[in-house]
């Protein structure tokens, strides 16, 4: 049994930086695709970063607030 469970530890762990990995992509894609960001520019930040860019970028859509998402968006722009 414990055998088993020191062949799967390490599994787990790599299947679970592998789906953390493609979440993160999958959201840096979403903001390239949608917003026209760079996607260079993204791979300089960490996943907490684009989670957070993307949760800011959310609020100003829901309070339509274009001038915001606008100064938002454009360092991030090529």
């Amino acid at each position: 049994m414990t055998i088993l469970l020191l062949l799967l530890s390490p599994a787990l762990f790599a299947l679970f930086w592998i789906i953390r990995f493609q979440i993160c992509s999958a959201r840096r894609r979403r903001l390239v695709d949608t917003y026209g960001i760079d996607s260079k520019k993204l791979r300089k930040l960490s996943c907490k970063e684009v989670t957070k860019l993307r949760k800011q970028i959310q609020t100003l859509e829901e309070k339509q607030d274009t001038h915001g998402l606008e100064s938002i968006v454009r360092p991030y722009r090529p």
